[in-house]
């Protein structure tokens, strides 16, 4: 692996927006927007207020088989109505999933998935129905795109939580199509907990894999509260678009706007994989020609500290790492078949 983190871009092939050319002074202004597909009924996003639920949904920890219970017959009671709502998708080459959160077609999915404004897009639902739509406006920084089906309607849907009901600890529930749409499978399900909210993503343990970018990610209350956007090595690090993202950027959005550059500053690489132990970190894995493998760092060393900071995890070796500045050097403390072991690493750039 290349970064100490695999971040992947859940579908195949990503399609980018041509860049656009040089403007200048005596230019002509530049055109308005295409026109929406046909009278806007959602001018604002369709939020839903967090309805209350009972305690054993939303306990940090389920206290009796009997709560367990419970969880399972609500995951039960919301599938239905939050398969009929999770699409498949086609733009181009590129494949991926979505969501309808409007009766009138409006569909939230992953910028990486839908690529430019004002593209065709082939939209498969769950009934074995197959509608064209066209992409609207995306934020490429946090990797939100919305787009609009063709035709009248009414579509199964569901809503969007509020951002400020979003909580680290909640259940939730992936959707999405891993490997592509399947013609006589269901959206594949997947319960877990969020883990990890920041400004720019939302985390949970609902694993995902290829195909699943651009579906939903829901509440217990069935409101969606993210978009699978990128995973990561262990199987817990799947990151989602936050709501914010398509809450607050709506107008634009829904304009066919194009915006929020995407990042071009390079990211510390180490060239490991590794998974919890009790005393840090374990490396499960060492990539050839890094700086981890330069270093001498092998495949079972456990990592107990980095620059003297004692080390709970492969998460926080990751935090620690993505303080640094490719270039930069670290100091870790290895515990190699029982013996203390110092190695000093010179991060790359990725």
């Amino acid at each position: 692996m290349r970064h100490l983190c695999l971040w992947a871009l859940l579908t195949g092939i990503v399609t980018l927006p041509s860049p656009r050319g040089i403007l200048n002074a005596a230019d002509s202004p530049a055109p308005p927007p295409p026109p929406l597909p046909r009278q806007v009924l959602v001018p604002t996003a369709p939020v839903s207020t967090r309805v209350p639920l009972p305690a054993s949904l939303t306990r940090a920890v389920p206290r009796s088989v009997e709560e367990l219970l419970e969880i399972q017959q609500r995951v039960r009671s919301l599938i239905g109505d939050l398969s009929r709502a999770t699409v498949g998708l086609r733009v181009g080459r590129g494949a991926g999933s979505g969501v309808i959160i409007s009766k009138d077609g409006y569909v939230l999915s992953a910028a990486h998935v839908t690529g430019a404004p004002n593209r065709s897009v082939t939209v498969f639902l769950p009934d074995g129905r197959v509608v064209r739509g066209k992409t609207l406006g995306h934020n490429r920084r946090l990797d939100a795109s919305l787009l609009k089906i063709n035709g009248e309607g009414p579509w199964p849907f569901c809503k969007i939580a509020r951002p400020k009901d979003v909580r680290v600890g909640d259940w939730c529930l992936a959707l999405g199509h891993p490997g592509g749409f399947q013609r006589n499978r269901p959206p594949v399900v997947r319960l877990g907990r969020v883990v990890r909210m920041e400004s720019q993503f939302v985390q949970s343990d609902c694993t995902l894999v290829g195909g699943d970018s651009g579906g939903p990610l829901f509440d217990l209350a069935g409101n969606v509260i993210g978009i699978h956007s990128r995973i990561g090595a262990p199987t817990e690090w799947n990151f989602h678009v936050p709501v914010i993202a398509f809450t607050g950027d709506w107008p634009r959005l829904l304009a066919g706007e194009s915006f929020g550059q995407q990042s071009r500053k390079k990211a510390p690489v180490l060239g490991i994989n590794g998974v919890d132990d009790k005393r840090g970190c374990k490396v499960t894995g060492v990539a050839p020609n890094l700086p981890a493998a330069k270093a001498g760092v092998k495949e079972g060393d456990i990592i107990v500290r980095c620059d003297g900071k004692p080390i709970e995890g492969f998460g926080a070796l990751f935090d620690l790492v993505h303080e640094k500045k490719p270039g930069q050097k670290i100091r870790l403390s290895i515990r190699r078949l029982e013996k203390p072991l110092e190695i000093v690493v010179t991060l790359a750039g990725g």
